[in-house]
């Protein structure tokens, strides 16, 4: 019979096993070369961690355990997580296992309820979410167990407070929308939904047809992993590099995440779209949009939801979503000015040849459609994404524990340093 647990024990042996053979054969290789520039613009592209969840490749997108991430549309939140943790997709046996192990950990501890329940209304819904993600810390079987368990053996209790965590955190956060930005009652889980149909059914929008369920659905595909050093997964990992539990680590990364250039970004795209709809008093014509933006870039400003870090052709992210908004509410108008911007601004884009990646990402098009469902409370879009996000980071943790991993502690220089290397002005 096999379980997540049973799986990724088997799992990890053979990785342990892997890593010293690759240290033992290859440990004093170079495989990378550290530039003036690399140190003042944020180390882009210098390898620094090892991830085997995800990987982006420049001009195919997202792949998740070397599955592309629209071949994982119709995945259960269970399934996600299970693949990120052990390459496998589970059978149904497993799958089922999983989800009444999630679900018999949902009901949130009365001190995390009351910690909501006491936070202001207006306090951003990032930071409430991570005030209630680091009070879950107070259970932590990995803090329990640290001192008295082998290292070796770390990675169970970091798995146990993971699972912990992924129960209750689209609790935490479907209150926290219910409660703090609707004025509404407190709900619960309804049992035999999984991950990501109660968050959906928990959020309490109007979906008559089941269409906000299936694109929750895909919403957390899209969003479960990217790879491991974007800026929120990598604050995790070096949180969790000195021996924090996942709660504590998980807060963290969701208070980068917060971030106005990361995940901030889907609210950002909504906001520019409505300022464009309130400009024109609708939509504009192609012609009206297109001087809109010649405007904006003559005057050097950022076009939000464009351009990426690594992709360097269309985000298949953005196309599924895209897709799925083009069957269902094609003339929605936010969702026809998002379309709209995509023609204008990558042509605009490609005309002045100095973008890497002049496409839309996935921030031009998931607050779209969280908008058209009826959530037209922006600041809660990063919420959505930080509850999809937290299947891979945290199967990333336990990866992590499991490999014990060393402390990140990476190398400061001073400026001086740094003119001494280059051999002086």
């Amino acid at each position: 019979m096999k379980t997540l647990r049973s799986v990724m024990a088997q799992k990890i042996a053979a990785w342990r096993e892997e890593n010293k053979k690759l240290l033992a054969a290859h440990g004093d290789t170079s495989i990378s070369k550290v530039t003036v520039k690399h140190l003042f613009r944020g180390m882009r592209d210098v390898p620094a961690v090892i991830c085997d969840t995800s990987r982006v490749d420049p001009h195919t997108g997202l792949y998740v355990r070397e599955i592309p991430v629209n071949d994982l549309l119709h995945a259960s939140g269970e399934s996600l997580f299970y693949l990120l943790c052990t390459g496998e997709m589970p059978d149904a046996d497993a799958e089922r296992r999983l989800r009444k192990d999630l679900e018999s950990r949902a009901e949130l501890p009365g001190y995390v309820r009351n910690a909501i329940e006491g936070l202001p209304d207006d306090l951003h819904p990032m930071t409430q979410l991570s005030i209630a993600t680091l009070t879950m810390q107070r259970e932590s079987a990995f803090q329990d167990a640290y001192g008295s368990v082998p290292r070796n053996e770390h990675w169970e209790y970091m798995l146990e407070d993971a699972l912990n965590l992924l129960a209750r955190l689209p609790v935490v956060a479907a209150n926290i929308y219910r409660r703090k930005l609707r004025g509404r009652d407190w709900t619960d889980p309804k049992p035999g939904l999984g991950f990501s149909r109660n968050f959906a059914y928990m959020l309490g929008l109007s979906d008559p047809a089941g269409h906000f369920e299936d694109f929750i659905r895909q919403f957390v595909a899209v969003h479960c992993d990217h790879e491991g050093a974007n800026a929120s997964v990598l604050t995790a990992r070096i949180t969790h590099s000195a021996m924090t539990d996942v709660f504590a680590s998980a807060a963290n990364a969701m208070n980068c995440l917060a971030g106005h250039i990361h995940g901030r970004a889907n609210q950002t795209s909504v906001r520019f779209i409505r300022a464009i709809e309130e400009r024109f008093n609708g939509t504009p014509t192609e012609a009206e949009l297109t001087d809109f933006i010649r405007e904006m870039l003559d005057n050097k400003r950022i076009i939000p939801g464009f351009g990426h870090a690594v992709l360097r052709g269309p985000d298949p992210r953005y196309e599924a979503l895209s897709a799925f908004g083009r069957r269902l509410c094609p003339d929605c108008s936010v969702f026809t000015i998002a379309r709209l911007l995509e023609k204008v601004v990558t042509r605009e884009l490609k005309e002045r040849g100095k973008v890497a990646n002049p496409y839309p990402n996935i921030d031009a098009i998931s607050g779209v459609l969280l908008h058209y469902f009826g959530m037209t409370e922006h600041a809660f879009y990063t919420v959505m994404f930080s509850v999809a996000q937290n299947l891979g980071t945290c199967a990333q943790l336990v990866i992590e524990s499991g490999l014990t991993a060393a402390l990140f502690r990476p190398r400061s220089v001073t400026r001086e340093q740094v003119w001494e290397m280059v051999g002086g002005l």
